[in-house]
């Protein structure tokens, strides 16, 4: 009976006993944020006060914190009622004073995180503003969530005043990524640069008794510095065997050279085959160009090792024979990964281009 007093009660609340005074900061109440999926307590808590703080910050609200909510309702008996619905949360409102109630919500999805804020006016009952961003990684959980409060204020209040700092805000670029496509990018990247580097077979022309030998290439164009392992047929099992290394010193259309080391027992031949293997690759950091952020750059640098560990062709070293620099750029959906490959003399071995849609 109590509770059904206290909601009759709340439901005859005129929305004109909150109107706001005229010429003041407009009362905005934040209510609490809800984790799902696989967000924690912590992250809702984060994207509250981050929502606090730059609504306080903005200058044109006065904002009811949660706990001032939390208050209210226990007064009202309606934390007992168990009954939160959009209706309620507008007598709430109502009750503190506020025009607006914002809710909000994160959660994941793959491996990005989604933050979803709601306002309601106390006035209409109408969902004022209904917005999601997604952003790349819980460490841009706090600027996302900054940046959705933006929108808010703009959206209810109309754009700010600009001043130097809130024009930088408003044009962060925040969570304009999905981190599952940013992968996608960097498998895409990897598979482009196997194929610049595609296994190469080539014969020892003439191997001399100072460790060098004079060679050639089929097809391909093989890189100073590149290894070679040599295999031939057996003098004593008459079987295809290893005999040894081949280092790569020089190369040229006409014709090739390297050092030769043998294995224990090996006798190298004049014709016997040089097959490629893997190579020993590094990634540097892959630098933020325009229109991307240095948290999507760390992202795709860190995936690309990932993806060029999965080729055979290559072998991620801190001894590397090749390292692979690059630059992520462009806005979200026309973004480009642009790679280039140097060897250990800092010559360019090759570079790569590649079309990015996240």
């Amino acid at each position: 009976m109590r509770n059904f007093l206290t909601f009759a009660a709340l439901f005859s609340l005129s929305p004109a006993a909150f109107a706001q005074g005229q010429g003041g900061p407009t009362t905005v109440a934040v209510a609490e944020v809800t984790a799902r999926g696989n967000a924690d307590a912590d992250m809702a808590s984060e994207v509250s006060d981050a929502l606090t703080d730059q609504l306080v910050g903005d200058g044109r609200f006065r904002v009811v914190e949660r706990q001032q909510i939390a208050k209210v309702m226990k007064e009202q008996m309606l934390a007992q009622s168990g009954v939160m619905s959009d209706e309620v949360q507008i007598k709430v409102a109502q009750l503190v004073g506020a025009r607006w109630i914002v809710l909000g919500t994160v959660g994941t999805k793959g491996r990005s995180y989604v933050i979803s804020l709601r306002a309601l006016d106390s006035t209409s009952a109408q969902v004022a503003f209904a917005e999601t961003l997604k952003v790349g990684s819980d460490e841009q959980i706090e600027a996302g969530a900054k940046q959705l409060a933006r929108r808010l204020g703009d959206k209810l209040l109309g754009p700010a005043p600009a001043s130097a700092s809130q024009a930088a805000a408003s044009s962060e670029v925040l969570g304009d990524f999905d981190a599952a496509q940013v992968k996608d990018g960097a498998q895409a990247a990897a598979r482009s640069l196997a194929l610049r580097f595609p296994k190469l077979t080539g014969r020892i022309l003439n191997a001399l008794p100072n460790g060098t030998a004079s060679c050639s290439f089929d097809s391909g164009e093989p890189f100073k510095g590149e290894f070679f392992e040599i295999s031939g047929r057996d003098d004593v099992t008459e079987q295809e065997a290893r005999k040894g290394w081949f280092l790569l010193s020089s190369w040229s259309r006409s014709g090739c050279s390297g050092r030769i080391k043998r294995e224990a027992g090996g006798n190298i031949e004049d014709g016997d085959t040089l097959t490629s293997t893997p190579l020993k690759i590094s990634i540097e950091a892959v630098q933020p160009g325009p229109g991307t952020q240095p948290e999507l750059a760390t992202l795709l640098a860190s995936e690309l090792r990932a993806a060029l560990d999965g080729m055979p062709q290559f072998q991620l070293a801190n001894d590397p024979q090749l390292t692979a620099t690059g630059r992520v750029s462009g806005p979200r959906g026309r973004r480009s990964i642009d790679l280039q490959v140097i060897d250990k003399s800092g010559n360019v071995v090759q570079k790569v281009s590649v079309p990015a849609s996240f």
